[in-house]
């Protein structure tokens, strides 16, 4: 079944530019665009953001925890799914879960939490983003090359 919604509100913003007495139509989770209010289809179902604003939501490409969770002390889906509700709340609509360097036996769980999360579709959440030497010696940036479990690299 296909839904469309009118999302009105006082003002929306597209990034670029400020629509006023508009409203935002959303069809099955996607955004079509910003209509005058005059030109809401008569199909759509209507939601009133009574005066709130509507601007795009950010994308954090390195966060280490959320929620009382810091990403590597928990590394399961649902340390993911904390950590992205959390950022939520404060517009961050996507991310990556960061994992600072670490043992390869502790990136292997969250890489596999990390597949997990992607698997169940855990809202916000846009994959990992792994530090540490042992990943890449040459790109070890200010990371320690002695940092990995037994101070070698090793490969996952």
């Amino acid at each position: 079944m296909t839904t469309l919604t009118a999302i009105t509100t006082a003002r929306i913003f597209d990034g670029i530019n400020w629509s006023e007495n508009c409203a935002l139509l959303v069809k099955d989770e996607r955004v079509l665009g910003i209509v005058p209010i005059s030109e809401i289809p008569a199909e759509a179902s209507r939601i009133d953001y009574d005066g709130q604003l509507i601007v795009p939501g950010f994308i954090d490409l390195q966060v280490n925890g959320g929620g009382g969770v810091r990403f590597g002390d928990e590394t399961s889906v649902e340390a993911i799914r904390t950590i992205t509700a959390s950022h939520a709340r404060f517009g961050t609509t996507k991310l990556l879960a960061t994992l600072i360097t670490d043992t390869p036996e502790v990136t292997a769980r969250a890489m596999q939490a990390g597949r997990q999360a992607h698997a169940a579709r855990v809202p916000g959440f846009l994959g990992l983003h792994l530090e540490g030497p042992h990943l890449s010696l040459e790109r070890r940036g200010a990371h320690h090359p002695s940092d990995d479990s037994d101070g070698s690299a090793s490969d996952l």
